[in-house]
């Protein structure tokens, strides 16, 4: 199935008809994309007001506007700094980074990507939805005097995510042209929002309240820390694209627009949403809310559209990326099929927590502390790359269709012991340090305030892999063999 070259199509009608790639890897004579296009991929699902809500975030601890831009910048560039070069799995193996993460974690091992995938991108795929949503509720409300609340969430909802299921499930091409439309589609919006808001707004902006931590330089941190995790959280993500890429580009033309256009869209839209927030009459209302109350009367109509179009390329790369995961797991089923059990439970986890329970903002908070997960995976990722010269056996990160096969990524039944023994520990440390409304663990208050259960778990990551790989070689270089463990 998997180490198989899948049933050979055009470009052309991979963007017109269904997606007939699974996890499969991806033929050379298909993989023609550009780097150029991660431009698309990033910016259209940043251009969304799932990603633009977040800019409220350092103006919410406090910080003045200034602040929350140098937050924003220096915060991103970290978080970018981790996240760009994993294009090169993808690139190098024609796998998704789940499949590609066999290498390091062993053809089975490779399940905690997979449902580190799948937790994270049902978390905010719902986040989107319910964003995207509830803008044409409060734009509508605004406009027509259409009823907001529970009921009105309980069919905005489903139409949201019925066209985001429709996209993910055509899958790659689809996807593309999606967010090719969308980038455009956003930025105006995003400038038009700017521009209409620009009278009410003042640079000299100093802060809302007093700040989150009791002084400027902690609070500060603890918004750079925050800006920092978005990049990471896409982690998992890219190679459900950079698979395609021509083995002809470089791998530094790769790593660099990959990471010029994660960026560069994250810093729009998080810094369009904290010039927004600097004008809110009423910081307790919702964003959206507090938006549609401050903009034009004839704007809302621009926000009922965007916040339907807007959720499509967010919530769509978040839904393919965990139908390829349960794809990986039931590598049997068609990817469709896969992408539509997906689909079935992300929308079942929406309404649970947005209309049964009211919990959205709950479930934003546990996807942060899911990053406790992402970043110890990518710390072991980068590392095994530099151990292993970015070197792989394309056919071999398959052997989970063929375990009589086995091949060099087995090592002791399937699972890398020194990877697993690097990840466990890592996320027990990184979940001591988390700090946050959801849950704040026992040595939260060592840095002051400041989340660092990202940076904990990343950096006891890799030096434990890297030690146990000094310690224990990983012996991968024989033509179907693995550790003799």
């Amino acid at each position: 199935m998997t180490t198989r070259e899948a049933t050979p199509h055009s470009r052309s009608e991979a963007a017109g008809g269904v997606e007939t790639h699974g996890v499969d890897r991806i033929p050379d004579a298909e993989r023609t994309a550009s780097p150029r296009e991660f431009l698309w991929i990033w910016h259209s699902a940043q251009f969304s007001f799932g990603t633009v809500v977040l800019g409220s975030v350092p103006i919410s601890f406090g910080l003045s506007w200034a602040a929350s831009v140098t937050s924003i910048l220096v915060g991103l560039l970290v978080g970018t700094a981790v996240f760009a070069p994993l294009v090169l799995f993808g690139k190098r193996t024609g796998a998704n980074d789940p499949v590609s993460s066999g290498a390091h974690f062993g053809v089975r091992g490779r399940v905690v990507a997979n449902v580190i995938t799948i937790v994270v991108a049902i978390g905010f795929f719902s986040i989107a939805v319910w964003t995207g949503a509830t803008a044409i509720l409060e734009a509508g409300h605004r406009v027509i005097g259409t009823p907001i609340g529970p009921a009105g969430l309980a069919v905005a909802m489903p139409l949201t995510a019925l066209a985001v299921v429709v996209v993910a499930v055509y899958g790659y091409g689809a996807l593309l042209a999606t967010y090719k439309a969308m980038t455009v589609l956003g930025g105006l919006v995003l400038l038009a929002l700017v521009v209409v808001l620009l009278p009410r707004f003042s640079p000299s902006y100093g802060g809302g309240g007093a700040y989150a931590l009791g002084d400027f330089w902690r609070t500060w941190l603890l918004a750079v820390s925050f800006s920092a995790t978005l990049p990471v959280s896409y982690s998992t993500f890219q190679g459900d694209y950079s698979r395609y890429l021509s083995p002809q580009v470089s791998d530094r033309a790769a790593v660099a627009y990959n990471g010029a256009a994660m960026y560069v869209s994250n810093a729009v839209a998080l810094i369009v949403g904290a010039y927004a927030t600097t004008m809110l009459k009423d910081p307790s209302l919702p964003w959206i809310a507090g938006v549609a109350d401050v903009v034009p009367h004839w704007f809302a109509v621009v926000v009922i559209a965007f916040g339907l179009a807007g959720t499509l390329p967010q919530a769509a790369l978040c839904l393919y990326a965990a139908g390829l995961s349960l794809n990986s797991i039931l590598w049997r089923l068609p990817r469709a099929v896969s992408t539509w059990i997906m689909s079935l439970l992300g929308i079942a986890v929406l309404y649970l927590g947005a209309i049964v329970f009211d919990a959205v903002d709950s479930i934003s908070t546990f996807v942060l502390v899911l990053l406790v997960l992402v970043s110890p995976w990518t710390a072991i990722m980068l590392v095994g790359f530099v151990t292993r010269r970015g070197r792989y056996d394309a056919e071999d990160l398959y052997g989970f269709a063929h375990p009589e096969r086995r091949g060099r990524y087995w090592f002791w039944g399937g699972v890398n012991p020194r990877a697993i023994g690097a990840f466990v520990p890592a996320v027990a440390l990184g979940l001591l340090f988390v700090n946050n409304t959801l849950y704040a663990g026992p040595l939260a208050g060592l840095a002051g305030g400041v989340d660092v259960s990202c940076l904990v778990p990343f950096c006891t990551a890799a030096l434990l892999y890297f030690a146990l790989c000094r310690l224990y070689p990983e012996r991968v270089s024989g033509p179907t063999g693995g550790d003799p463990e």
